[in-house]
């Protein structure tokens, strides 16, 4: 029974954490209010996490090893051309973000801040899948010879989830995110990959 109440309080403080750091922006948001918004004390938190940077680093590593896992997986369905991959990972990004919209608002943020960098395994893991979706495009003729693996790694994670958040908080008018985006996401990363400098 102890560890279901400690893996109850985990999940709360790891909820917290987007929830706070989504109102209130990395920099502003501190143990104290984590604590506060998981309903735990502050010497359980630091009983669990060594401080906001560990918690958050956690959370992030947490992000990008199930995204990469699910990317690895539409590898293995798709091991003969790209368009389908991109499709689908779009497709979760979307709904992801519909169903997840603090989840995603906070993966939005790390994504800009320069405090969160991928640890070597991480790393590892990003250049063997970009490696392994780029031998995918270029031998299906859907990827230039001239794309990098950063600008690949760029447009599979930055700018899809980039899209997604400006048209959420777009300054013009609200939008719903609707399947025209996905055919509109997959056409423009596809466009880009095949140029030719």
């Amino acid at each position: 029974m102890a560890r279901k109440i400690d893996d109850d309080k985990i999940a709360r403080i790891k909820a917290s954490t987007m929830k706070t750091i989504v109102d209130y922006g990395i920099e502003a948001t501190t143990i104290a209010m984590i604590a506060k918004n998981a309903n735990v004390s502050g010497g359980y938190l630091y009983r669990s996490y060594s401080g906001k940077q560990a918690l958050i680093n956690e959370l992030y590593y947490e992000k990008i090893s199930s995204l990469f896992q699910e990317l690895e997986f539409l590898i293995a369905l798709n091991n003969s051309s790209i368009a389908p991959i991109i499709s689908a990972f779009v497709q979760n990004r979307i709904v992801y973000a519909l169903n997840e919209p603090v989840a995603s608002n906070f993966f939005y943020q790390l994504l800009h801040n320069d405090n969160f960098s991928f640890t070597e395994e991480l790393k590892n893991k990003s250049l063997l899948l970009m490696q392994n979706i780029e031998e995918i495009g270029v031998n299906a003729g859907e990827i230039s010879n001239h794309i990098n693996l950063f600008q690949l790694y760029y447009h599979f994670f930055v700018y899809v989830v980039d899209y997604i958040h400006f048209k959420k908080n777009n300054i013009f008018e609200s939008q719903d995110l609707i399947n025209d985006d996905v055919d509109y996401l997959t056409n423009n990363i596809l466009n880009f990959l095949k140029r030719i400098d």
